[in-house]
């Protein structure tokens, strides 16, 4: 019986059969099993999230008892008067009013002034005040004292000042661990796992799991939240800490019979249903035969070639239904050959022009790169976007086209590609000369016939001479955009990539990065500049000027961060940041400089935005400060970026009584059309005229009639940079009212400004001494 090929076959299938069933078997439980531990998983994960949620709930209820505790008048008075039984006393009653354990009040040195509990290891405490105290704001956390881990949150105790820190906390205990389980339906701990210190704080698991954890707890390493899964222990921990030093922890324990029993259910389910495959399987096979299963087998392996892309011949197969499937196999890999031809062009072309694009450049300048040195070439269409707006974006696209036929003909271009927009790459040999290459620019620059008319325009190139080895092809076009750019900002055709220049956009990158946290960690500071009346002899006026020391990069010009400021949209992080800060010395001020006005320059984003001059006047009045305390200065060219709703701002903050005047005037590029209708009262000349007026006889003219048009349009003339007595005397004879520069003071912190003031009130005519 066994001696026949229909009887072998059929147990060869048989046991195929029997082989499939136990590895989709093995397959399906595993899949099962995965499941059930991810549907595991996701019960921790929202336990976790709702933990999360509790605590933060606990904090903020805290919190805003801490609040109120530190604005109650009486409590501050105790404070500001150091009468000690009367915090205490505020301490314990108000900490037991919301059921707090622990209740503190530190000095601004950090001294702890006052205590409900008494605590022998400072050290935690210390170093949250210290985080409070950079924070400058209510602070929350969860730290460790004395073996008992606490919830706590610090506030600032104000009158008006700082004058303490008050603080409270909850333990994190048996009764938090309860509540948690109560909404979860899972066990909670909480463990302390500090170097050799591994303590469990509480936990709500019975008796013989705890010591089951309690061991576990000894060899544990956790370095972030994890899921700790071990069948052995009768359930899965979810693991997260609770502080930013990761050494107390909190535990949530899911009991294995919780997510198993599904599994197995299914698991006695599938066996019963691959038995039952089985035989039914067994009658099936008995009734195969060789002519069919040979075929067959000859059509999967035909399959498996072409899955991996190999050429074969089809099979010769008799059976009319094999054959046809034989023939399909046939078509498809005719189909699917052309299709992975097709999309491979698709992908590494440009739609428009033809050429490659940045993924043709990514996948064939490493091969470049490996053949040798060359030059790179990335080449802008100066003023393109003219071009669409001229004659429209079809033209535009044709004249693309045209630019890419020439790179496409030109026999010196080893590979070009459209980068994008209106930017193209070209590879040159090493061997081309410059006067080669600047020839090709000039060829690819020639006129170009869109729609009947021959438009001239500039190509701009940048170019990076690249060595045989490159590797990095980021870095490279990151070079080449550096060159290109370099070439924009100075008006040439062409700039070659200079080492150093990656330092120099490194350095930008940097400025922009870290200009956010210049403002909040006193890295940027205000300086003033004084502003003197030289026909009334007075000062009662200054210029307010922002500085920036970097901890890594130094002093930073404001030329360069006020640049980099504009470009990436943070300028009016800076302008409100100037304008708070100034206002704020203002009203400290008010009280021995009542009369003195302070200026802050706006940039044309901030003249730009409509709610201006109502925040500044909320601010004013928030302060307390007169808005005639308070002058902004403008620049001539940012007046102009939008002169309808400039002005109209302007008139809005004039209208409030802010006074306003025009920077750097003489150097810009407004009208004197629009000088007459801006609603300013002051005219301050540019230094470049100001500072050799005494020997320079245009200058001399310049500032007399800018003066004389000034007054005429009823403003006040300030000349600016003025830096010695004998341009003094010239200024006093053009007729400038007000005078700034280093004559009569650099500009100087806020401290030393007032005490320059009361000096000048009293010795200030030294300056107009023989003048």
């Amino acid at each position: 019986m066994f001696n026949s090929l229909r009887s072998q076959l059929t147990l060869l299938l048989v046991a195929l059969l029997v082989l499939l069933s136990v590895v989709t078997g093995y397959a399906t439980l595993s899949t099962m099993r995965q499941d059930s531990e991810e549907q595991a998983r996701q019960i921790l994960q929202v336990s976790t999230n709702v933990f999360r949620q509790t605590l933060q709930v606990r904090s903020d209820q805290l919190t805003e008892s801490v609040r109120i505790l530190a604005a109650d008048f009486g409590f501050r008075q105790a404070v500001a008067t150091a009468e000690q039984g009367t915090i205490q006393s505020v301490l314990e009653n108000h900490g037991g009013r919301v059921y707090a354990n622990l209740a503190v009040l530190f000095a601004l040195d950090g001294r702890m002034l006052a205590s409900t509990l008494p605590i022998t290891n400072l050290d935690p405490l210390q170093k949250s005040f210290q985080a409070a105290r950079s924070q400058q704001g209510a602070f929350a956390d969860i730290i460790s004292l004395d073996n008992e881990a606490y919830q706590i949150v610090l506030v600032p105790v104000r009158a008006p000042q700082v004058v303490a820190w008050v603080g409270m906390g909850f333990t994190v205990d048996e009764q938090l661990a309860l509540q948690i389980q109560n909404i979860t339906g899972l066990d909670v701990s909480f463990s302390q796992l500090s170097g050799a210190n591994r303590n469990m704080l509480t936990t709500t698991l019975v008796p013989g799991a705890q010591q089951q954890f309690s061991a576990m707890l000894q060899n544990v390493l956790l370095g972030e939240s994890q899921v700790l899964m071990d069948e052995s222990e009768n359930y899965i921990s979810q693991a997260f800490a609770l502080d930013q030093d990761n050494q107390l922890w909190a535990w949530l324990h899911l009991p294995n019979e919780r997510w198993l029993s599904n599994y197995q259910q299914l698991r006695s389910q599938l066996v019963q249903i691959f038995s039952l495959g089985l035989a039914l399987a067994l009658v099936v096979a008995f009734f195969y035969t060789r002519s069919v299963t040979r075929p067959l087998e000859q059509l999967v392996q035909f399959a498996t070639a072409i899955g991996k892309g190999s050429t074969v011949a089809a099979p010769e197969v008799k059976l009319a239904e094999i054959g046809m499937l034989a023939n399909t196999l046939t078509s498809m890999r005719t189909g699917i050959y052309q299709r992975e031809t097709q999309l491979k062009e698709q992908a590494e072309r440009d739609s428009l022009t033809g050429l490659g694009n940045r993924l043709a450049v990514e996948k064939h300048l490493p091969r470049l790169f490996a053949l040798g040195d060359g030059q790179l070439l990335q080449i802008n269409i100066a003023k393109f976007k003219h071009v669409n707006d001229s004659f429209g974006f079809s033209n535009g696209d044709v004249l693309l086209q045209q630019l890419a036929s020439r790179l496409v003909l030109n026999n010196d271009i080893t590979f070009s590609a459209r980068l994008g927009a209106d930017e193209f790459l070209i590879v040159l040999p090493e061997s081309i000369s410059d006067i080669a290459r600047n020839v090709l620019l000039k060829q690819l620059s020639q006129p170009f016939d869109i729609a009947g008319s021959a438009i001239s325009l500039q190509l701009i190139a940048g170019s990076y001479l690249y060595r045989q080895g490159e590797n990095d092809v980021n870095k490279v076009l990151r070079r080449l955009d550096i060159a290109l750019n370099s070439a924009k900002n100075m008006g040439l055709a062409l700039a070659l990539y200079q080492i150093g220049q990656d330092e120099s956009h490194q350095r930008e990158l940097t400025i922009i990065r870290d200009l956010p946290i210049a403002l909040s960690s006193g890295q940027m500071y205000i300086v003033y500049q004084p502003k003197v009346d030289i026909m009334a002899q007075d000062c009662n006026s200054a210029e307010a000027l922002i500085r920036w020391q970097h901890p890594q990069l130094g002093f930073i010009s404001p030329f360069e961060f006020i640049l980099l400021a504009e470009r990436s949209g943070n300028i009016n992080l800076i302008s409100n940041w100037m304008l708070q800060s100034v206002i704020k010395q203002l009203a400290a001020w008010q009280e021995d400089h009542p009369d003195l006005t302070v200026s802050v320059n706006l940039s044309a984003h901030d003249l730009l935005d409509e709610h201006l001059p109502q925040t500044i006047v909320e601010w004013l009045e928030e302060w307390q400060v007169p808005v005639s305390a308070l002058s902004l200065e403008m620049t001539e060219s940012a007046v102009m970026q939008d002169t309808v709703k400039v002005i109209n701002n302007l008139h809005q903050l004039k209208t409030s009584g802010i006074r306003l005047a025009i920077d750097d005037f003489g150097t810009g590029q407004s009208s004197l059309a629009y000088l007459k209708s801006l609603p300013v009262h002051e005219l301050k000349i540019d230094r470049a005229f100001i500072k050799d007026i005494e020997n320079n006889f245009q200058d001399a003219l310049i500032v007399k009639a800018a003066t004389q048009l000034a007054m005429g349009l009823g403003l006040k003339v300030t000349a600016e940079g003025l830096e010695n007595r004998s341009g003094l005397a010239s200024v006093l004879q053009a007729g400038c009212q007000n005078v700034q520069g280093y004559y009569f003071s650099k500009p100087l912190s806020a401290e030393d400004f007032s005490l320059w003031l009361t000096s000048f009130s009293s010795q200030g005519g030294t300056f107009f001494n023989e003048v």
